[in-house]
């Protein structure tokens, strides 16, 4: 029996100090969690963050999950890219597998989601859990 992956994909804004609330606000969306800079144990790494994430959930293909967060994020590239211009704020994602040996997923990233990527400048991580 195969066992699929969990997936979830986390969209970010960090930066050094910004206003979450003026963020939150901007963007009309609420994130899943944010971070002050002064909630970091190691004061070299502070930063403050604003994060969006889907659900951990089992599925095959990355870009699943990926286009349920772009759902959230759809015609936001101007509101990102005035934000990260006027606060210095950084932008990118974070794909978290979970998976036992061997029954990893489909990396595959559309088009779209590389278009989308983009045009907000944003870096893509991959975070890889193997049991």
């Amino acid at each position: 029996m195969e066992v699929l992956p969990k997936i979830r994909v986390s969209f970010y804004m960090t930066g050094d100090e910004f206003d979450i609330e003026d963020i939150t606000r901007k963007m009309n969306i609420i994130p899943t969690k944010t971070r002050q800079k002064e909630d970091f144990p190691v004061k070299e790494f502070a930063h403050t963050e604003w994060v969006l994430d889907t659900e951990k959930e089992s599925c095959k293909v990355v870009s699943w999950q990926f286009e349920k967060i772009l759902e959230r994020l759809h015609d936001k590239q101007e509101i990102i890219n005035q934000i990260c211009k006027e606060k210095d704020i950084k932008v990118g994602f974070v794909v978290t597998i979970f998976m036992e040996n061997g029954d990893g997923p489909e990396f595959v990233l559309t088009k779209e989601i590389i278009s989308f990527l983009a045009s907000i400048n944003a870096e893509i991580g991959f975070d890889l859990y193997i049991d």
